[in-house]
């Protein structure tokens, strides 16, 4: 039966894997269709190419907050790589950006180009702000949850303790029960006072 469980167990890692392989390729896939047609359009079509290019790589770096938090160390030490990916991130936001040429023969009214592109760079900026927002968020989720277990693995230890002092001092009544049930006489001829 245990041999059946592990290899289910297996055959269902091996899937995820493969999906999850599968929807990087897709994504990546998506991603340089999205640029090459941003290339080719004019800046008044920015919007249309570059918000699934934006929301693509915000889904990009939540994938890497949620796989690093998930490890057990400290907050403190796994911030200092998520604001380097989130710098990584804003690169790429900016790469992206930066694709845009406002002063392309294709755009044919300049002020209409203008507008657009200004659009489009405050679409920069709401990303810019949502991947911030989402990373403060995600590590003080984490720094929580990670607090919480280790104050709970705490209390667990401490009522280990007391659960083990509670047997010490059911086990020394039950000493001197017995010791009281031998000698019943004892204690009140051998001990006075005074």
């Amino acid at each position: 039966m245990r041999k059946k469980i592990l290899i289910i167990g297996i055959i269902c890692g091996l899937l995820t894997q493969s999906i999850v392989a599968f929807a990087a390729d897709v994504d990546a896939k998506i991603k340089t269709q999205l640029i090459k047609k941003l290339d080719e359009a004019p800046v008044t079509q920015c919007k249309d190419y570059l918000v699934p290019l934006f929301d693509l790589e915000l889904k990009d770096f939540l994938q890497y907050l949620d796989t690093t938090f998930q490890n057990k160390s400290s907050n403190s030490s796994l911030t200092n790589t998520a604001i380097a990916r989130y710098q990584d991130y804003k690169s790429t936001l900016e790469g992206l950006f930066s694709r845009l040429d406002i002063n392309d023969p294709k755009n044919q009214d300049y002020v209409t180009a203008s507008a657009a592109y200004d659009l489009c760079a405050n679409l920069l900026n709401v990303y810019y702000s949502t991947g911030k927002k989402m990373m403060i968020d995600h590590i003080k989720q984490t720094a929580a949850t990670k607090n919480t277990s280790v104050l709970l693995e705490k209390y667990q230890a401490i009522n280990s303790k007391l659960r083990d002092l509670n047997t010490v001092i059911a086990q020394m009544f039950g000493y001197f029960s017995t010791f009281k049930d031998i000698f019943p006489g004892f204690v009140e001829q051998c001990l006075t006072s005074g």
